[in-house]
């Protein structure tokens, strides 16, 4: 059954605008999704109003705070997460680096939580957004049970880089996810930030990978010992958090 055309409309400008903050203008906006401009402006016009888009002094569109609260509202309404958050806080304490939980979204990474580093460099990020997921150590882990077929359909247009270090090839990307499915740990070095080195765990429901954990380093502060003791760290708080999501009844994965 087709949905109410604008409402589809509405969401599918806000969808496009959420993936492309600060990206588009009016009439991108209306030649991308083929709308009308005069269908289009009272969309936006009512959107700005209600606070759900921004416009920039550049004309160029972006999420409002109200969209940022009716998300976080979602959130906040959510207990399992604040366990989680709880559990990324205890890591965070005890290996004073930075830990996220993020999510599949279509071919992308997509933050959920996070505990910020107490050191004051550490790496900088923003729950709510997304990155490639081929190019993150916590997008590696959510990707490892997907064939390369998957693979294809995901990023039909190939793998673009990030960094000078993000993978562009999709054979390369399969054998480190194939590596993932055999060793149980992700990796990623200047792939998607200069500077930071991560490693990740993919957080299982049942037999499907559901979300994944990480924790994200300054390159000269990452050595093979405190590999090793992140290794466990994520092991412990990914044990925590599946007992947590197999105890609820929706899933985590989109």
């Amino acid at each position: 059954m087709s949905g109410h055309r604008t409402t589809e409309r509405i969401l599918d400008i806000l969808q496009l605008i959420a993936d492309n903050p600060g990206s588009h203008t009016f009439s991108d906006i209306s030649a991308m999704l083929d709308i009308p401009k005069s269908t289009l402006s009272p969309i936006i016009h009512s959107l700005i109003s209600r606070g759900f888009v921004q416009m920039r002094d550049n004309q160029h569109l972006a999420i409002g705070l109200s969209a940022f609260l009716v998300g976080n509202c979602f959130l906040s309404h959510q207990d399992h997460m604040a366990l989680i958050e709880d559990i990324l806080k205890d890591v965070t304490e005890r290996c004073q680096e930075t830990t996220h939980y993020a999510i599949l979204s279509e071919g992308d990474t997509y933050y959920l939580k996070k505990a910020d580093s107490p050191q004051a460099i550490r790496m900088v990020s923003s729950i709510g957004n997304k990155l490639p997921a081929y190019s993150t150590a916590l997008g590696k882990a959510l990707l490892s049970d997907r064939t390369l077929s998957d693979l294809n359909k995901l990023y039909p247009d190939g793998l673009k880089a990030i960094t000078k270090n993000t993978i562009t090839n999709m054979d390369v990307l399969y054998e480190q996810l194939q590596a993932i499915k055999t060793e149980g740990y992700a990796y990623e070095s200047e792939e998607s930030n200069e500077f930071i080195r991560c490693i990740a765990v993919p957080v299982c429901k049942g037999n499907a990978i559901a979300a994944a954990i990480s924790i994200s380093v300054p390159i000269f502060r990452y050595t093979k010992d405190r590999e090793d003791s992140f290794k466990q760290l994520l092991n412990e708080a990914k044990s925590r958090i599946e007992q947590i999501l197999s105890a609820m009844e929706i899933s985590e994965r989109p």
